[in-house]
């Protein structure tokens, strides 16, 4: 029987995920079908129970699963135990592992545009799950310093909760902060987790911070991946500021569960090629 693996989400629309997939199978020969599973909230529980099928070697999970697919699991990856998230379900043998790739793919995208985290100051746009993976990776990076920017202090607050016990502690920026062009400057890392700029998002047309006053040896980092440039990005080049698209994050933590559920290694140059990625 041919094996299968899958992307879980709730409405998934374009998904890049099957042509990173299959370009990696294709390279090693491997005889795997990969599989949208494009599967409602309330039916989530009765999928979930199908990949403990001897032919089911796992599934990506994306948006809205990453936290309520916890539920129908039988362990977490310290990973996703960390980030109360899981973005990739194993099966091994009946039995379902969660782990959470997203940090990762964060981490290698840098190292594969050659950037360091170390010792850099950052700044995260946002507040969410995306936020709370790239704040895992700032940490296991040895930034110097992170600040969080999100409209709702609340919401930012109640993020920070998950962080409490690091080593780095974690500031909260206002309105008046993130509009100071001295504050602004001192960063050298700015990343957008939110959805702004985003196709088919709601605010579709606009970048989510003035990148006027960021410093132009800073790098800017969009995990939007669709437009590849977003306004964010296209704001920053227009300032002479150095960019990466989220495209490249999509790839490399795809990379990580290709390699969780076909225990092989992963063609990455083939991988991050099939979307046109070449370094």
């Amino acid at each position: 029987m041919m094996k299968e693996v899958g992307i879980l989400g709730y409405p998934l629309g374009h998904t890049l995920s099957p042509v990173i997939h299959e370009a990696g199978y294709k390279e090693l020969k491997l005889d795997i079908k990969f599989n949208i599973w494009e599967v409602e909230p309330e039916k989530l529980e009765n999928k979930v129970l199908e990949l403990r099928k001897d032919n089911i070697l796992g599934s990506c999970v994306t948006l809205p699963h990453k936290k309520s697919v916890i539920s129908f699991i039988d362990e977490l990856d310290e990973s996703a135990e960390e980030m109360d998230a899981v973005n990739w379900i194993v099966n091994n043998n009946g039995k379902l592992v969660g782990y959470n790739t997203d940090w990762i793919g964060f981490t290698e995208s840098l190292k594969f545009y050659e950037k360091k985290i170390q010792d850099k100051n950052c700044l995260i746009l946002g507040a969410g799950g995306s936020a709370k993976a790239i704040c895992m990776a700032l940490i296991k990076g040895n930034a110097k310093t992170i600040d969080v920017y999100n409209r709702t202090v609340e919401n930012t607050k109640k993020f920070l909760e998950n962080f409490d016990k690091q080593r780095l502690s974690i500031g909260i920026l206002n309105s008046n902060q993130i509009n100071n062009p001295n504050f602004i400057n001192s960063y050298d890392l700015v990343i957008n987790t939110t959805s702004v700029g985003m196709s088919g998002g709601p605010a579709p047309n606009i970048s989510p911070i003035n990148t006027d006053n960021i410093n132009r040896r800073a790098l800017c980092y969009d995990l939007v991946y669709s437009p590849e440039i977003t306004p964010f990005i296209q704001s920053a080049k227009n300032n002479n500021i150095e960019t990466i698209g989220g495209l490249a994050m999509l790839v490399f933590q795809a990379i990580k569960g290709f390699e969780l559920v076909t225990k092989q290694k992963a063609p990455i140059k083939k991988m991050l090629e099939a979307v046109g990625i070449k370094k």
